[in-house]
């Protein structure tokens, strides 16, 4: 049940990405520029989450269950906890901000203009850690 609700939040924010009304953001301003990086790194991580899965299945299907690698433990458990920190910043994310600050380019607050920092730092940081998992699983399958 707990994977329906992620899946659900995943499948609303992605489609809340892609909406068509999202070329009609009010006149450029700082704050709706920095929300447009933090979505595009959203957006660019979106399909790496397929290949953390990927990666973590594959692995997985690989370790000797009655004597596992121990890197392979670990690196597993990187991917696992890199998709779970993309899941819980996209569901943190989407509780903070709108639909209309983030795909329309709605005013933000000077409180949400600083928690934008804060998201935005995040996500770098997320993108470091999804990425690091990344490579880490290729080696590992190589």
């Amino acid at each position: 049940m707990k994977n329906l609700i992620w899946l659900g939040l995943v499948i609303v924010f992605m489609s809340s990405c892609n909406d068509k009304e999202k070329s009609e953001v009010a006149p450029q301003t700082n704050e709706i520029t920095q929300m447009q990086k933090v979505v595009a790194v959203h957006d660019a991580l979106m399909p790496k989450m397929s290949t953390i899965g990927q990666l973590s299945g594959k692995i997985q299907a690989s370790m000797n269950v009655e004597n596992p690698d121990s890197t392979k433990v670990r690196v597993v458990d990187e991917l696992k906890t890199a998709n779970s920190a993309m899941m819980d910043w996209m569901k943190s994310f989407g509780e903070n901000f709108t639909f209309e600050e983030i795909n329309k380019g709605a005013p933000l607050s000077e409180e949400k203009q600083e928690l934008l920092k804060s998201y935005e730092n995040s996500v770098n940081e997320l993108q470091k850690q999804m990425n690091t998992a990344i490579e880490n699983g290729k080696k590992v399958m190589e």
